[in-house]
């Protein structure tokens, strides 16, 4: 067989028969990403490099919109960092164009009743994993690797168990964000949870399967399926008027932003870790870690935190894993992003030319940063929303934000 094999059961990939050539190319893209031959993690980059697209997400839309037509329930969704500056090419905006109001606008013309956004959760994984972080240099339990791509987690169960008390034991934003929902949410406007439906909007596939270990996420639609929404529906995505996130689990930090490019989870984790250290702000460079930032497959850096140095180092693709495993040993805190530049290029964003596909996601990263960089608040610490939940609600009702990964 010259291509990647689909299984029936698969929840994150679809493929259309109809429309396979048999051409390879698929099979040769799971190579060069991951290093694999045929055993699929998820990560959805196939999808992207199909030149017939006969793969695609496994499309949960459908359901959502039934749910949305429902007025038994009440349907809230949520949206990761990536897909702001991904929706446009759909719909004719320059490559990483930041549509942030008329993403929002465009799930309120849907139908959904609370739009949210994501790095709330992206927030919340910050100020705990810069806390355990912290803990761990500490008592010496190092190296610590970042927990918030599924798709990394599911290649550490199946080639690297021996490092899976290594991850860190965060949830990931979403799956934080959906126990929120179901929690914090469903309290403080007296909905029983049982008749909330959670939606999280994603640039990425494998998302589907993490929902399946985290139940407090009914749905994870991408970023195409988003796109088919808007088209099918017929909304005029163009020229609908920009409009903001609902408060509560509103409107994150600029570090919970960048969570969606690659580098962006180290560089926000390590200014919280750093003001949780010393009490004060951290210092201007780690507001512009360019050691971090960009597409490289493996970038580091030595980082003063005041109470010690941290050897850092950020990973790019999983096969840059599989190429430097023994020396990834060597550093204190690593984070890995199994798709090329982060969530940016997550196997859910919306298709376009595969040969400009490197240039869209350097438009994409470029973005965020600019996004970030005009935040006031670029600090999960002082996120006021972020205040709130643990003195309001977190801290009194022990509301679980970890995991076991060996156990799932």
């Amino acid at each position: 067989m010259n291509r990647v094999e689909v299984n029936k059961d698969n929840i994150c990939l679809n493929r259309i028969e109809e429309k396979c050539i048999n051409c390879g190319t698929c099979l040769k893209t799971c190579k060069s990403i991951n290093n694999f031959d045929n055993d699929c993690i998820n990560c959805g980059q196939c999808i992207l490099t199909c030149p017939t697209g006969a793969l695609t997400p496994k499309y949960d839309y459908k359901e959502v919109l039934n749910y949305i037509h429902d007025t038994e329930h009440t349907v809230v969704v949520f949206t990761a960092p990536a897909v702001r500056v991904a929706i446009g090419d759909a719909f004719g905006f320059e490559p990483g164009s930041f549509l942030e109001g008329k993403l929002v606008s465009a799930l309120k013309v849907i139908g959904f009743d609370y739009v949210f956004d994501t790095t709330f959760g992206a927030d919340l994984t910050i100020m705990e994993e810069a806390n355990e972080l912290i803990t761990r240099v500490k008592n010496k339990d190092l190296p610590m690797f970042t927990s918030c791509c599924p798709s990394w987690v599911l290649y550490v169960q199946k080639y690297h168990q021996g490092i899976i008390k290594n991850l860190s034991t965060c949830k990931s934003p979403i799956a934080m964000q959906g126990a929120m929902i179901k929690s914090y949410f469903a309290d403080m406007y007296e909905i029983p949870k049982e008749k909330i439906i959670s939606v999280s909007l994603t640039p990425c596939i494998s998302k589907k399967y993490e929902r399946s270990l985290y139940p407090d996420t009914d749905f994870v639609i991408t970023t195409s399926e988003l796109i088919l929404m808007i088209q099918e529906l017929g909304i005029d995505f163009k020229n609908l008027k920009d409009k903001e996130y609902d408060k509560l689990l509103g409107k994150g930090s600029g570090g919970g932003l960048i969570f969606g490019v690659s580098g962006g989870v180290m560089e926000s984790i390590l200014r919280t870790a750093y003001y949780m250290l010393n009490k004060e702000k951290a210092p201007k460079d780690f507001y512009e870690f360019k050691a971090i930032r960009g597409e490289k497959n493996i970038k580091d850096a030595v980082v003063d935190m005041g109470e010690f140095y941290l050897k850092i180092a950020v990973v790019n693709k999983v096969s840059t894993i599989n190429e430097n495993f023994d020396k990834l040993l060597d550093y204190d805190f690593i984070e890995v992003m199994a798709c090329p530049g982060g969530c940016i290029g997550g196997g859910g964003q919306p298709l376009v030319s595969i040969k400009d596909l490197s240039d869209i996601r350097g438009s994409r990263i470029n973005s965020m940063y600019q996004s970030d960089a005009s935040l006031k608040v670029k600090e999960s610490y002082m996120n006021p929303e972020i205040r709130d939940a643990y003195d309001c609600y977190i801290n009194k009702r022990n509301i679980e934000l970890h995991t076991d990964h060996s156990k799932k």
